[in-house]
């Protein structure tokens, strides 16, 4: 069945806590990458925790029909997606509008790869003698919950709009200024032309999984409005054109119904969004049979699965989550400046066994791309990159030590090995002659996250083996986040290190290494900068080809392993519920699981 997958997610990074709406390249930016960072530790408005009445579904065979009912934690901000994909690209927005809309294609929920959904098929660009172009057959079988077809007349209107207003946020990412024009040369003829040969980033990935809306409803009322205007339309009277067409907003109900006009497999007759305060409230509801799933972005805890654990009906569905916890290093401050340092704590922290005894269900990284992003995993280039700071206790010590030696560090007792296999603690650390002060390591504390303290405190206890004084500082995530990210009066970043978390974006095309790591990147705050990397982000950004691309991808990621900016530590686990007395799903696992696939609207059944 063709899984319909939100391109807003996906062209999503997320850091827990923070949702800032950027325009980049790819990763959770794009250009290819352009980016729209979202929160996924949002803190929703307060939604009621009673239970609303149930959506009443007039079905349109004989057949009863499905509601699927799904407990979310927020409802939408906007009704209006020019909006929501313009700037409010909030998880709760992206998991009620985003299936509403259609593009030239999908993402395949198995492996990532783009599945064909207004387009007929892949297509690829061509040289001609007015430069290059690609011709895109469509497909004549997509509607719109009007009746109306949805044509190339449709796609060129919601680039030409996007264009003529200078849309922000998505938008501008989903029409790279590399894209000349789109001209519908028939109804279901599209043929996009370019100022230059389009790199992946641009072609298929930009407008390639652009929403499109529809002309017949927005033409009229785009003439005369500037963006601004734009975004504070209603959206009252649009359409749906991907699997399902928004019906009702509510303060603690949100309903949408499927659209007639979407051919690809079966959808539910009606998917109604119920909205809670908390997980707990969703979860008493899944209990009492009031919702089918919970959507979540962050999934559930332990403590909170036990709530449910009792009942036979409720299943847990654990997918490895799409993102990464590390340590990050304020590379403008010593010691953390010296890569002999950051490469000592790589050599000696146990990160698998700490993944292994700690992360519940977690597994250690070596890359930022997830084995489970089969398309994009390489597994002999990651096994490069652990190898780097593999070896037995002796080895990893010694080759720190020469490390460190080289860079002028001292002890007047130098750590050892000890008789138990342990390491025996240095005395007396001087660093080019200087007793270093004392380093600190922020966190958020055990009531954010159990997992995170215990490793920030191993990484201090395997610093403290060196001869550092190194104080775990446990504070409220949103402390650690201005910490981290926002500068002082001086202009400067006054953390030394610090423990949190990224989600990951669009699998399909990983778009967050100019983000994080290009010396303009938007989430750049280690000061990480390197001319032979910025060399290999434009190597990625540039390629033609899935192939080109994949091998400069881990060319990158080689050199981020051996630079350090950040320590990359474990991968978690999504924690997921629904009840198998009322749904089940065609795709039993996935990297982000059942939210990443927003409720799996594409592949949901009912169970009778």
């Amino acid at each position: 069945m063709r899984e319909k997958t939100i391109r807003t997610i996906g062209a999503t990074v997320v850091l827990s806590g923070i949702a800032v709406v950027a325009m980049m390249q790819i990763g959770t930016g794009e250009d290819p990458s352009a980016i729209a960072f979202v929160s996924e530790d949002h803190d929703p408005a307060s939604g009621a925790a009673d239970i609303p009445a149930t959506f009443e579904h007039v079905a349109t065979t004989e057949a009863a029909p499905f509601v699927y009912r799904v407990g979310v934690l927020a409802g939408v901000t906007t009704d209006n997606f020019w909006a929501f994909y313009g700037g409010e690209a909030s998880v709760w927005n992206a998991y009620i509008l985003g299936p509403t809309k259609p593009a030239l294609y999908s993402l395949d929920p198995v492996d990532g790869s783009l599945a064909p959904e207004l387009a007929v098929s892949e297509v690829s660009p061509s040289l001609t003698s007015d430069g290059w172009r690609v011709e895109v057959p469509l497909s004549d079988s997509l509607s719109w919950s009007d009746g109306e077809p949805v044509t190339a007349h449709d796609i060129v209107f919601t680039f030409d709009t996007s264009r003529a207003l200078g849309l922000e946020g998505s938008w501008s990412e989903a029409f790279p200024t590399t894209i000349g024009s789109m001209h519908a040369d028939s109804d279901y003829e599209l043929r996009i032309e370019f100022t230059e040969r389009p790199n992946l980033g641009v072609w298929p990935y930009g407008p390639g999984l652009a929403p499109v809306m529809a002309a017949h409803i927005w033409q009229p009322l785009v003439e005369d409005v500037d963006m601004a205007e734009l975004f504070a339309l209603a959206g009252s009277h649009d359409v749906g054109g991907g699997p399902l067409a928004l019906a009702t907003i509510g303060e603690t109900l949100v309903t949408s119904t499927a659209n007639p006009g979407y051919p690809f497999g079966s959808v539910p007759d009606a998917v109604e969004y119920h909205i809670y305060e908390d997980e707990d409230a969703a979860l008493f509801a899944l209990g009492e049979g009031q919702i089918d799933s919970i959507l979540t972005p962050n999934g559930l805890t332990e403590d909170q699965l036990k709530k449910v654990a009792s009942n036979p009906s409720i299943v847990v569905e654990r997918n490895p989550a799409n993102g990464v916890r590390y340590l990050g290093f304020n590379l403008n401050r010593e010691p953390m400046s010296d890569l002999a340092f950051r490469a000592a704590l790589a050599l000696l922290l146990d990160r698998e066994g700490l993944a292994a005894s700690i992360s519940a269900g977690g597994s250690v990284a070596h890359s930022f791309v997830s084995n489970s992003n089969t398309r994009w995993f390489d597994p002999e280039a990651a096994g490069a990159n652990a190898e780097r700071y593999s070896g037995n206790l002796t080895t990893r010590l010694e080759s720190a030590l020469d490390g460190l030696r080289e860079a002028g560090y001292t002890w007047s007792t130098v750590p050892a090995v000890d008789a138990d296999g342990g390491i025996a603690t240095g005395a007396g650390l001087k660093i080019r002659g200087l007793a270093p002060a004392p380093l600190t390591i922020l966190t958020p504390g055990d009531a954010y996250d159990p997992t995170r303290p215990l490793y920030t405190a191993q990484i201090a206890e395997t610093l403290g083996w060196l001869g550092f004084d190194v104080r775990p500082v446990e504070t409220d995530f949103d402390s650690v986040v201005d910490l981290v990210f926002t500068p002082g009066e001086d202009g400067l970043l006054h953390y030394d290190m610090y423990l949190l978390g990224w989600s990951l974006g669009n699998p399909a095309l990983p778009g967050y290494y100019r983000t994080l790591f290009s010396t303009e990147g938007l989430m750049n705050n280690t000061g990480y900068s390197s001319a032979e990397f910025a060399q290999q982000l434009e190597a990625y950004e540039g390629s033609y080809s899935f192939e080109d691309a994949r091998q400069a991808l881990w060319t990158m990621e080689s050199t981020l392993s051996a630079d350090l900016p950040y320590l990359l530590l474990y991968r978690s686990e999504i924690t997921e519920v629904y009840r198998s007395d009322r749904i089940a799903f065609d795709f039993a696992s996935g990297l982000g699981g059942i939210q990443g696939r927003l409720g799996g609207i594409g592949d949901v059944r009912s169970a009778s």
